[in-house]
This record gives structure tokens, C-alpha cells and sequence, in this order.
């Protein structure tokens, strides 16, 4: 299995690779011409030149990025090459926009109203400063869209059960305003990272039923790197959305 797919919409393609591909990310291990390869690999794919994959260098932040034909090479021969934010959004067909997780959540957005692509990655940090409502909203605001013109899809992460939380980051979570993700057990608790994401998407304006998930634990499952299993943590998963 080379990709899981986000195949609503005929207009774009949205993919998110798998260990089948490889390691996507040039900040994880030292092999960088394998790297090179899974991403020509993932270019040929989509049907695009290696250069119109433009990439994150993404730092748990909440910023996010428009991306033309002027950033084309961005993130493809180096991490710190690529645009320096945790969300990219193009409205130039041809382009794919991407970032790098291994159990953190990537959020796919299309708006054919606009038509417009985005992706957003929401670690665990980026998940506590609101990266995806503060994404959207911008969105909104700057292409005078409404919520229900969005559609919204989140990739392979790290799902709830797979997330056990101590009190420390319990505190960060209620200070954050995501206590609605958090939840209890006999022995502590445990964060929804992709439910914070979703509720902050509605939040945003975005309705339930413009959102789903893959509901894929990237923990669980042995097609996803994941950074806290030692067997699993040599590498990095990619998710791109382009207009076609």
C-alpha cells in the first residue's frame, strides 16, 4: 500500500504516503538520496515535477502560508529549505503543497468555491494553539468564503487511546482550551488530538458533515512511522493536496 487516499473530489488529488514509500522527510536519519527518491516517486504519482511538491519547514507553529509558482523548489532538497509555517495553501493548479508527520494530525481543506487546497499540520503543540481554527478563519476572512463551501479531511494520526496524557500535560491541555478532547480513565487520561482538530474545524465554521477522518491509528497500524514506537520512528510520512 503506497498511499491512503482522500478520493471525494475528482478535481484534486490529496494523498498521505506510506512506509511503502519510505522515509519523505530530510530531517529524519541521514539518507538523503532515499528521501529524494520516495519523493520523485511521489511526484511521478501525481503527475507533477519533483519542484511543483512544495513543502514545510514546519516548527509546531500555528502559521500559515500561500503558496504560487514563486515558491516552486521549496522543501525539496532540505528541511529548512521549505516555507516556514505548519500550514500551506495554493490556489495554482499543478501544485502540491505538503508537510511531514509521523503521529501528528494533517488536515486536508478544499474549497472548490475559490478553488483553493490547503494542508495543516497539527501536532500536539500546533493541536494546543488552534493551528486549524486559526487556519480556516483565515481562509474565510481573506477569500470571503462561508463554512459550508469548506470540506475537510484529516489523515492518518496518532488517535486517542494511543495518547495517554500525566497531569502536567492534562494542565496544558484545560489552559489551551481543548478540555472537550481530553479524556478520563482509572489511571489518568488521554488527549484526542484529532477530535480537538474536528471541533476546531467546526468551530471555524466548517460543518460536521463537511468533515471526515481515516480514522487510522498510526500507532496500530504497520502501513504508518510513528515517533514514539522505537521500531517505527526511522522515518516520516508526507500528506499533499493539489489542484489537478
Amino acid at each position: 500500500m503506497k498511499y491512503f487516499n482522500w478520493d471525494t473530489f475528482k478535481e484534486i488529488s490529496a494523498i498521505t504516503t506510506t512506509r511503502e514509500i519510505g522515509n519523505m522527510a530530510y530531517q529524519i536519519g541521514e539518507d538523503h538520496e532515499s528521501v529524494k527518491k520516495a519523493r520523485e516517486t511521489v511526484a511521478l504519482d501525481l503527475g507533477i515535477a519533483p519542484d511543483h511538491m512544495i513543502f514545510t519547514h514546519q516548527t509546531h507553529s500555528d502559521i500559515i502560508l500561500k503558496v504560487t509558482g514563486e515558491n516552486l523548489g521549496r522543501g525539496m532538497d532540505s528541511f529548512l529549505s521549505g516555507m516556514e509555517g505548519d500550514a500551506l495553501y495554493t490556489t495554482e493548479r499543478g501544485i502540491a503543497v505538503g508537510c511531514f508527520h509521523a503521529d501528528c494530525v494533517p488536515i486536508f481543506v478544499y474549497i472548490p468555491r475559490v478553488p483553493l487546497v490547503c494542508i495543516i499540520h497539527a501536532g500536539y503543540q500546533g493541536t494546543l494553539k488552534h493551528v486549524a481554527y486559526k487556519s480556516v478563519k483565515h481562509l474565510i476572512d481573506k477569500y470571503g468564503v462561508k463554512g459550508e463551501d469548506i470540506y475537510a479531511h484529516l489523515g492518518p494520526a496518532r488517535q486517542f487511546y494511543s495518547f495517554k496524557v500525566g497531569e502536567e500535560d492534562r494542565k496544558l491541555i484545560f489552559e489551551a482550551g481543548c478540555e472537550k478532547a481530553y479524556r478520563y480513565d482509572l489511571d489518568g487520561g488521554f488527549f484526542d488530538a484529532p477530535f480537538s482538530n474536528i471541533n476546531d474545524l467546526v468551530e471555524a465554521g466548517i460543518p460536521y458533515k463537511n468533515i471526515d477522518s481515516c480514522e487510522v491509528d498510526t500507532c496500530d497500524d504497520d502501513n504508518c512511522y510513528s515517533a514514539i514506537l522505537p521500531e517505527k520512528k526511522n522515518g516520516r510520512m508526507s500528506s499533499l493536496i493539489m489542484l489537478k
